[in-house]
């Protein structure tokens, strides 16, 4: 299980809501919010995570995708597509050799 910070944007409406992840898979994410969340099943999403691996710096991750199955404070997403972005210091680099 890995447990990290996550940012959802909901397409429909533009809200921006803030849970924890409870489950990860490659094909989706259990996610954990303080209150039931203002979603519906069907409902097209945006996420973003903020991996932590156990050598340093948290390691940015997004994904779209599509909520699956609501239960109270608790909200399955099955994961269409995402991929890691590169830190802020690799990006840097890319660009100045103009990758």
């Amino acid at each position: 299980m890995i447990e990290a910070g996550a940012t959802v944007k909901v397409l429909k409406s533009g809200q921006i809501l803030y849970a924890k992840t409870v489950n990860v898979s490659g094909a989706g994410v259990l996610l954990r919010f303080d209150e039931p969340a203002p979603l519906a099943v069907g409902d097209p999403v945006d996420c973003e995570f903020r991996v932590a691996p156990a050598y340093g710096s948290p390691l940015p991750f997004w994904s779209v995708g599509d909520v699956v199955r609501l239960e109270g404070c608790r909200v399955a997403i099955a994961l269409k597509a995402g991929g890691f972005c590169p830190l802020t210091s690799e990006q840097a680099a890319s660009d100045s050799l103009g990758v």
